[in-house]
């Protein structure tokens, strides 16, 4: 048996949406872009104008100031900007120094034998480090036969060793010598693979 229609009330029929959704607007359209890119430029703008004025301002005060100190002071002033320029300069060539250093240890050049002549102050542009001229330096050595070991690459030890190294003592031959004689062979390296334990 089918169910009789029964009529619509409020309590089985949603209400209507008085208010229906608005429709979203597309972020980042074209002219939004246009707007925000010039609301950037004028604040820039701005930003460059408020910083010359203050800049200026700034040098005037301190104009001012200098013309109202006593002869005293103002000997004091330039003695401190004296030290202040100083400080710079030194902080700046060592940063060259330690900037170059660093350089020729990765391109694996050893400036060793030069650093005594080395005029760290042509790697100093506008008050800083010019890291371009020092890489053009290194790079001038870099293309040189690589360097030699510092240390002695021949130790006998590991797959260095050769225990077939000439003029080498066996026990043997050890055992028939005077103390005088093994002192000797010692000294000249003739008991070295005995005393590695090689023979």
């Amino acid at each position: 048996m089918d169910a009789p229609n029964t009529p619509a009330n409020d309590q089985t029929t949603p209400p209507a949406d008085a208010n229906p959704p608005a429709q979203i607007q597309e972020v980042g359209s074209s002219e939004d872009v246009k707007d925000w890119e010039a609301e950037a430029k004028k604040w820039q703008h701005f930003s460059k104008k408020h910083e010359a004025n203050w800049q200026k301002v700034s040098k005037e005060l301190a104009d001012l100031q200098r013309a109202g100190m006593t002869d005293a002071e103002r000997a004091l002033e330039e003695a401190r900007e004296q030290g202040r320029q100083e400080v710079r300069t030194s902080t700046v060539t060592e940063r060259a120094q330690l900037k170059l250093e660093a350089a020729a240890a990765k391109a694996g050049v050893d400036l060793a034998p030069v650093s005594g002549l080395l005029d760290t102050s042509k790697f100093i542009a506008n008050g800083d480090v010019n890291d371009a001229a020092i890489n053009e330096f290194v790079a001038g050595f870099s293309g040189a036969a690589p360097k030699a070991p510092k240390f002695a690459q021949g130790l006998g030890i590991g797959p260095q060793s050769d225990s077939r190294a000439p003029g080498q003592l066996t026990r043997e031959q050890m055992n028939r010598l005077s103390p005088r004689e093994i002192a000797q062979a010692r000294k000249d390296g003739r008991l070295d693979a005995l005393m590695r334990g090689q023979i």
